[in-house]
């Protein structure tokens, strides 16, 4: 079978995020970081303002949620140091040698812009195969063993849980390319299709793909996919991933 040769697609853009690099020094325990949630500062505002939930999947089967010490960009040293427990925690950690050493170097601020629209994202190990997406809150921030997609919706959920998808990840996904099989891979209309687009059909198709993605069958929720492309829901794995790459060319121009 020939190899779909998929091109990113512009209706995709900003859905799909390595995340970031874990800031090791900034890593701090959950017993301090509860500590650190309950103490005061000089300036009344709460250490919750600097400190972020992390997920990593280190362990694909497990992944796990860490605290991080994350003062933002736009924060002075001065400032920074009001918030004295995480302040001096991380002097002690990070032996400051150079300027801005306070803050998280590893901060994506597109990841985090698209994350915060949402109350919700999906988020799959880099190395899974098939690829296993969880829900995380949107206040969680992926480290960069994990692809986040920046969607709430049970529609999106889905149609990545589906065979249509599975199929399209083992054909195009790589460690070297994390985010490609969800740059490149046509969904039933484009992703940021406003409801108020949607024709009745669609809309359809929409509730029948997000009722099925909340239940355990696959074999339903393979059908729903499949009707919102308007295929039979028998095709072959080779008839499938054709189609899908007859329909990336299509959407690419």
């Amino acid at each position: 079978m020939p190899h779909p040769s998929p091109r990113a697609l512009s209706e995709n853009e900003g859905l799909a995020f390595v995340g970031e690099r874990m800031a090791q020094t900034a890593c701090i325990p959950p017993k301090m970081a509860e500590r650190m949630l309950g103490t005061g500062n000089p300036h009344g505002k709460p250490n919750s303002d600097v400190l972020r939930r992390l997920v990593t999947a280190t362990d694909p089967r497990h992944p796990s949620l860490l605290w991080q010490i994350d003062f933002p960009s736009n924060m002075g040293e001065r400032e920074a140091s009001l918030y004295e427990h995480p302040f001096h925690q991380l002097y002690r950690n990070a032996r400051p040698d150079r300027d801005g050493w306070w803050i998280n170097r590893h901060a994506d601020s597109r990841l985090r812009a698209a994350l915060a629209r949402r109350e919700r994202f999906l988020a799959t190990p880099v190395g899974a195969e098939p690829p296993a997406f969880t829900w995380f809150d949107s206040s969680i921030i992926p480290d960069d063993t994990l692809v986040a997609v920046a969607r709430d919706d049970d529609f999106t959920h889905g149609v990545l849980q589906s065979r249509p998808f599975a199929l399209w990840w083992r054909q195009v996904h790589s460690r070297r390319t994390p985010t490609l099989a969800l740059k490149t891979f046509p969904f039933p209309w484009p992703p940021a299709t406003g409801l108020s687009a949607l024709t009745v059909a669609q809309e359809e198709h929409r509730h029948a793909v997000a009722r099925a993605a909340r239940g355990t069958d696959a074999e339903q929720l393979n059908a729903a996919v499949a009707a919102a492309y308007g295929w039979p829901a028998d095709l072959t794995d080779d008839d499938l991933l054709t189609r899908l790459g007859d329909l990336n060319r299509q959407r690419a121009g």
